[in-house]
């Protein structure tokens, strides 16, 4: 799917700062191992995760969110939430990209779940495109009991699969987020796929 984003990417060389068209990118959350499969995904390109405190906890991958600068979310804290919410739409002004899963956190059984709206708000409020990730099998590779993994990525057909972008001018925050999310799923196989019933939005 990198020719989805490719136009996107490609349009912005040469360009500087807010210049820049940034993209926000929706993964659904399987694994400790989406962001690493992520980066590889979308290659080097300039771009934050918003990632949930507890990835601090994670070897390697701790040091790695807080050397880049990347945005941490107490999820329990609201105070946290709001200079999340601030810092996210900060990086999308200067024309960086950002990384968000908005189930806001890993699917227990490998199947995705409800979406959160922060993630969707911010990216109304600078009017950048969304490119929907579905990650498949990562769970797999590190099931979610595990810290480290416990199978090779090759044993199994894990990867991702990069949508095309979704614009959200002349659109509620609701109807883009069930656009994001009905993309993400077809992009999953049907092990993954959301169960029947379950609510597109959760609080």
């Amino acid at each position: 799917g990198q020719e989805n984003v490719a136009p996107i990417f490609e349009g912005n060389k040469g360009k500087k700062g807010g210049d820049r068209t940034p993209i926000m990118l929706c993964a659904n959350h399987v694994s400790w191992m989406d962001i690493p499969f992520v980066a590889v995904a979308i290659g080097w390109r300039n771009y934050k995760i918003i990632a949930k405190q507890e990835l601090l906890k994670v070897p390697i991958l701790s040091k790695s969110l807080r050397t880049s600068k990347h945005v941490i979310l107490d999820r329990t804290n609201r105070r946290s939430q709001m200079e999340t919410f601030k810092r996210g739409v900060g990086y999308l002004k200067a024309g960086v990209n950002l990384v968000t899963f908005p189930e806001g956190t890993r699917s227990r059984d490998g199947k995705m779940g409800s979406f959160k709206m922060g993630a969707f708000k911010m990216a109304q409020r600078e009017g950048a495109p969304i490119v929907p990730l579905s990650i498949r099998y990562a769970h797999k590779v590190q099931p979610i009991e595990y810290v480290w993994p416990v199978r090779r990525s090759r044993s199994i057909p894990a990867s991702i699969h990069i949508g095309k972008p979704i614009y959200s001018e002349g659109k509620s925050d609701d109807e883009v987020m069930k656009e994001v999310w009905d993309a993400i799923a077809l992009g999953l196989p049907e092990s993954q796929k959301p169960a029947p019933g379950t609510p597109v939005a959760v609080k």
